[in-house]
């Protein structure tokens, strides 16, 4: 176990909190593998891919682990730099999640795809964090289906399509929702 406060993983987190964000992204890549299969990817680009999906996949998990609770959703434990201000809040670490960006430049799409699932996450986040807390559940929960629900019928980059649903998990549902963070029992 681990007490130092990290970004990925969240304060004391235990060996199976680091293990199954680790796992998310290993099933990110089989669906991702899966999803590109027969696309005429260059080999950067599945470089870019999977990156996207660890980062997105594992981050779902890695979101909703009890440490992470502890460190965003707490009293700030590094030194209060902008940055680390930044980052701390979620409207800020959903701003620098530029991924839906970067994938419709990368990926091609419709040219306003990156830029509608970068805006309805950072929408999605901003009404979670403005609602009362009883409601920051249900409201995220309500953005994620509208968003899957939406994102569905949308033409997206070949092999992407679960990329709006991921970062609105990874984000507005497991990041935003200020949750009790709960301590082990010894």
């Amino acid at each position: 176990m681990s007490a130092r406060p990290g970004w990925f993983f969240g304060t004391g987190a235990t060996a199976a909190e680091y293990a199954l964000p680790c796992a998310a992204a290993v099933a990110g890549i089989a669906g991702l593998l899966a999803s590109a299969r027969g696309l005429d990817w260059e080999w950067w680009r599945h470089l870019v891919a999977v990156a996207l999906v660890v980062d997105l996949a594992g981050g779902v998990v890695a979101n909703g682990l009890d440490a992470a609770k502890r460190f965003y959703h707490g009293p700030l434990p590094l030194p209060p730099t902008r940055l680390n201000r930044l980052l701390h809040d979620p409207v800020g670490f959903t701003a620098v999640h530029v991924q839906p960006i970067v994938a419709g430049l990368v990926f091609g799409g419709p040219w306003w795809w990156g830029p509608l699932w970068y805006a309805w996450a950072l929408a999605g986040v901003v009404l979670v964090v403005r609602v009362p807390p009883y409601l920051a559940r249900p409201v995220a929960l309500l953005v994620v289906l509208a968003g899957v629900m939406a994102a569905t019928p949308l033409p997206d980059p070949a092999g992407l399509g679960w990329l709006p649903a991921v970062l609105l998990l990874k984000l507005v549902l497991a990041h935003a929702v200020p949750e009790q963070p709960y301590e082990r029992a010894a």
